[in-house]
């Protein structure tokens, strides 16, 4: 599983189904088969199987440059720039998804 802001990191994704975007699995030859499901960034997918934290939820997951975004909190119309491996800048566009180069799902 992926979840939904990792994903759409890949621009494999569709933004509007928040699913694998089939002609661009096929432009990579890559089957859908191959490719993880797609969850939320904000749901229970397990529990620890093992050990002192044995029954505890394993659940939400941001990807780290949104996370930054979020964390932020970078209202519509404001940019957050991320410097790592290298530099990311993401743009809180609002509700509405906007054509823009590389687009993601920010949370």
């Amino acid at each position: 599983m992926l979840a939904v802001t990792n994903a759409s990191r890949t621009n494999f994704m569709d933004l509007a189904t928040l699913s694998w975007h089939e002609p661009t699995l096929k432009l990579f030859q890559a089957p859908r088969s191959m490719m993880p499901r797609i969850v939320s960034n904000a749901e229970v997918y397990g529990h620890v199987s093992e050990g002192p934290l044995k029954g505890a939820p394993i659940a939400g997951c941001l990807g780290d440059q949104m996370a930054a975004l979020l964390g932020q909190r970078a209202a519509p119309g404001e940019a957050k720039n991320t410097y790592g491996t290298g530099c990311f800048m993401l743009l809180n566009t609002g509700a509405q998804s906007k054509q823009l180069l590389g687009r993601c799902r920010g949370y």
